[in-house]
């Protein structure tokens, strides 16, 4: 009895699990305006970031150039 019912509870969460994946695509498989707008936000960070970086890297290798001088 107690075998029994441990199968029963054990294909149950399997079979559970395999809907709940094999229907999670479908269900999110849209961008909702919440997500793009975060992208969009991602996007601006990363070309601001490349817009401060680019002239530290240059006063890096300035510098660099000059120690090697010295």
């Amino acid at each position: 009895m107690k075998s029994k019912k441990l199968f029963l509870l054990c294909s149950t969460l399997f079979l559970l699990v395999i809907f709940l994946f094999s229907f999670s695509n479908i269900c999110y498989g849209a961008d909702s305006k919440l997500v793009n707008t975060i992208n969009k936000a991602f996007e601006q960070i990363e070309k601001w970031l490349i817009k401060l970086a680019t002239p530290a890297a240059a006063v890096a290798v300035r510098y660099w150039c000059f120690y090697e001088k010295v």
